[in-house]
């Protein structure tokens, strides 16, 4: 996989501008907050991300200085709130990218734009309410909470679902996380 390092919010615009057409996930390498002069931060990685239609992975350790992330051009994938409301704000500032432009587009006609917002707004549903420890599931921060919602819609047969209740039901009862999906 190819990796791209960055130093600047700049570099990632200019990179982005000249390879967002392209299918490919790469690997973005960014520095460490501890190296100011080459730190581009998380919030400024997803403005450039979404401004170009593109959407990242998670972030993993490189080394002392480094992390490096999974970054993709945005298929067809719901969008979250928190997507959907930068999405509105690049494009209020009038910095979104074509690219950009059209995947919101996608989205919306997809009818994967409005997917996730039982999950964002945390509406527990009827099948998980019935046997999750109601109290125990409020207790957890509500980031864990859309997590495992958003990992319990995301199955694609009623067997997965019913396994992952069974699985979300026994983490929330013993108080041991299940890791981000």
């Amino acid at each position: 996989m190819k990796e791209v390092e960055i130093t600047s919010k700049d570099q990632l615009w200019r990179w982005l501008e000249k390879n967002n057409a392209q299918t490919e996930s790469v690997r973005l390498i960014t520095w460490k907050a501890m190296h100011a002069e080459k730190y581009v931060s998380r919030e400024d990685v997803l403005d450039g991300l979404v401004a170009h239609g593109w959407i990242d992975g998670r972030r993993f350790k490189v080394d002392e200085n480094r992390t490096a992330q999974l970054i993709s051009p945005r298929k067809q994938q719901a969008w979250s709130k928190s997507y959907k409301e930068r999405a509105a704000r690049l494009s209020r500032e009038g910095v979104m990218h074509p690219s950009g432009t059209a995947s919101v587009q996608d989205g919306h006609s997809s009818g994967l734009w409005n997917f996730f917002d039982d999950v964002d707004a945390l509406i527990v549903p009827e099948d998980l309410k019935a046997v999750v420890d109601l109290k125990k599931w409020e207790s957890q921060a509500p980031s864990y909470r859309r997590n495992l919602l958003r990992w319990l819609k995301l199955a694609k047969t009623a067997t997965t679902r019913k396994n992952r209740i069974a699985t979300i039901c026994k983490a929330i009862k013993t108080g041991v996380k299940i890791p981000q999906m």
